[in-house]
């Protein structure tokens, strides 16, 4: 890569630099090709997916992150279009989204050069978002509430926000008052000086009150307007709320009127109201509070707000009304003891307001109680679901229909040593040995189909190496999306054991050779194959001579100690796919495929002169020499089963023995038809 700077062409960047400054990238980044193959990618990203970068590069991309059913929607379009574009793409990866801010590069000549991505999570952004919006509706949803008329005007008294009363008063649709002078909208012109003032008033002093009279679409109403100034972002602004009523019944004061229309306000809300001093005791309460507390308003007045909750939660109110007068805000839950309905919980806000130079805290109370007890109860479901879970022996997982870890307890992470974000973002397929993935998708597939399946599957773990576990997958269904939920069990100790144990039964334990069940089995297997091919087949019966001598004269273990030395040697005399078996006491028998009876002579002869030159240790200073007679006997066209060709051999080996032993003797006698 080279750049111009002065006119000058400057060295390229080299590309370890270029490489770490990618990584120094938080957002994660990834490059592809054409065909959607990542061809690079910096460290955020391979952090966020999970995987090291030699498994993501040369994959497509959204089989990785950002996943989908194929390439995002402006990739797609960016890959066909001949030109170089920017654009960006809203996308979901599980609970989080993104921003895909895609810039395609294409060469000179025109062909796809290269797609750069840079994934913005915009996950908290979108909360926010949402919380606004929410606060928003509510905010709409308070307005719309107000009794009466309500509305807000700027500086230059024009309208900014105002509720359905006001729009019913003036008989105005919504689009056309926005910006109107408010006076000019509700007063006619000889009221319209007193209102103005009004509004001039509260902008001087904070707030104004006093009897107006509104023109309405039908006919002139008198009300009780109330005007307080509030500020926001820097801008000043005056709330104007109104209730109609008869002139006489206001003549007592504008405060009177301003306190009228607050207790209408207050006792409105759908849940206790309370504004208390910096000493916590109540100076204004609605009914609701009241009922809540059980105390009547003479009891309530001057007292403490503290008396209303719960004492152990005492401590906790104090420290948040302290906190509200100190910081403005704060929000809290506490146990309230309320006649009749017992212990309630209740979330309390409190927000710092002041009037004439006095802090005083005011806030609303809302009833959780039954939300708590729904959390609770699904908190404590939830606990015990995943104890159950976790006291599973073995991996407890839930696959969703593309194969991919829904839930899993915490064998499943102590076993392939990965976190719960390194899962969510695995195939189950990647943790199964590549040679038995195969299988695994077969029995998924077969799961998802039929409702069931079981395999055993070589699974990779993170300190044992690869182990055979017992995998079984019942599908289920929760609304329309359907999962595998299944279990694996290891059992490669307990399979490692039962083969330990057939090889057990099927071994002589003094020889380690086949024992003579093993070998009758193995010896059909290979007669039959022989007699399907045509290969040729020759079969020994082999016996130490005068055995008896050696356990006579240096005892049993010295007999044991000659048997395992004949099959120490004999072993370095056959091939590999001999089969050597012991047929009781010291005879044995031979299997040699693929042999015809010349070989077999050969072989046979020197195996016995081997044995013939070995000493046997027998004791300390002491040794003994064996000899061995064998005979041979090779497979004919007449020879009905192995049977045949080991009587056949076993004649042989009489007649060796019978004319001098220590030699090998070969069957020339053809089995009868």
């Amino acid at each position: 890569m080279r750049y111009k700077s002065d006119g000058n062409e400057a060295e390229p960047l080299p590309p370890f630099e270029w490489l770490a400054a990618f990584d120094e990238i938080q957002e994660p980044v990834f490059v592809h090709d054409e065909h959607y193959r990542v061809l690079r990618c910096n460290a955020a990203y391979a952090a966020h997916v999970g995987l090291p970068m030699e498994d993501i590069v040369g994959r497509p991309y959204w089989l990785i992150f950002p996943r989908s059913d194929g390439p995002l929607r402006h990739c797609l379009e960016a890959v066909k279009h001949p030109f170089s574009a920017e654009t960006s793409e809203l996308t979901a990866e599980g609970d989080q989204i993104f921003i895909s801010h895609d810039i395609t590069a294409r060469r000179p000549t025109g062909e796809f050069w290269y797609s750069r991505h840079m994934m913005e999570n915009v996950s908290a952004r979108r909360e926010h978002e949402e919380a606004d919006k929410r606060r928003a509706q509510f905010d709409e949803a308070i307005i719309a509430g107000v009794p009466g008329v309500l509305a807000v005007v700027d500086d230059k008294h024009r309208l900014v926000r105002w509720n359905d009363g006001f729009a019913a008063l003036v008989g105005r649709a919504a689009g056309g008052l926005a910006g109107a002078d408010l006076a000019s909208v509700v007063a006619p012109p000889r009221l319209r000086d007193g209102i103005a003032a009004k509004l001039e008033e509260a902008f001087a002093h904070g707030a104004a009150a006093g009897a107006v009279r509104f023109a309405g679409a039908a006919d002139e109403t008198d009300f009780i307007l109330a005007v307080r100034r509030l500020e926001s972002d820097g801008s000043r602004f005056a709330a104007c709320v109104g209730l109609g009523r008869q002139v006489a019944e206001a003549v007592d004061g504008d405060l009177a009127g301003d306190m009228a229309f607050s207790d209408a306000i207050i006792e409105s809300a759908p849940g206790p109201y309370y504004v208390i001093d910096q000493q916590s005791n109540l100076v204004r309460w609605n009914r609701r509070l009241a009922q809540v507390a059980g105390k009547s308003d003479e009891e309530l007045a001057g007292s403490s707000i503290l008396a209303t909750i719960h004492q152990d939660d005492r401590d906790l109110a104090a420290a948040k009304f302290l906190a509200a007068f100190a910081m403005g805000y704060a929000q809290m839950e506490v146990r309230v003891p309320t006649p009749g309905e017992g212990l309630r919980v209740f979330l309390k806000t409190a927000r710092r307001f002041e009037l004439g130079g006095v802090p005083y805290v005011t806030g609303f109370c809302v009833d959780i109680t039954e939300r708590r007890k729904a959390e609770n109860a699904l908190t404590e479901e939830k606990a015990f679901t995943d104890a159950l879970v976790n006291s599973v022996p073995g991996a407890f997982y839930v696959l969703d229909s593309e194969g991919n870890y829904h839930a899993w307890n915490s064998y499943l992470n102590r076993l392939t040593g990965l976190c719960n974000e390194a899962l969510r973002r695995r195939s189950h397929l990647m943790t199964i040995a590549e040679e038995d993935r195969p299988l695994a998708a077969a029995a998924m597939r077969r799961a998802f189909e039929s409702g069931y399946s079981q395999a055993e599957l070589h699974v990779l773990t993170r300190d044992r190496g690869i182990r055979l576990y017992y995998m079984t997958a019942r599908r289920f269904q929760v609304g329309d999306a359907v999962f595998l939920v299944g279990v694996g069990i290891d059992t490669t100790d307990r399979m490692q054991r039962i083969h330990q144990l057939e090889e057990e039964a099927r071994t002589d334990p003094l020889t380690r050779v086949p024992n003579r069940s093993h070998f009758l089995s193995l010896a059909a297997q290979e007669f039959a194959r022989s007699r399907r091919y045509g290969h040729p087949l020759s079969l020994w019966m082999l016996d130490v001579d005068h055995f008896k001598n050696v356990n006579d004269a240096y005892g049993h273990h010295a007999g044991d100690l000659a048997l395992q030395t004949l099959g120490a040697t004999s072993r370095q005399i056959l091939r590999d796919w001999d089969i050597m078996g012991r047929m009781g006491g010291e005879e044995f028998a031979v299997l040699l495929p693929e042999t015809d009876a010349t070989q077999a002579l050969l072989v046979a002869e020197r195996l016995r002169q081997k044995v013939a030159s070995t000493e046997v240790p027998v004791e300390p200073g002491r040794a003994v020499h064996l000899t061995v007679s064998i005979g041979v006997a090779t497979m004919h066209g007449n020879d009905g089963d192995v049977e045949h060709l080991i009587d056949r051999a076993d004649q042989a080996l009489l007649e060796a023995k019978r004319t001098g032993r220590d030699k090998v003797s070969v069957s020339d006698t053809p089995p009868r038809p």
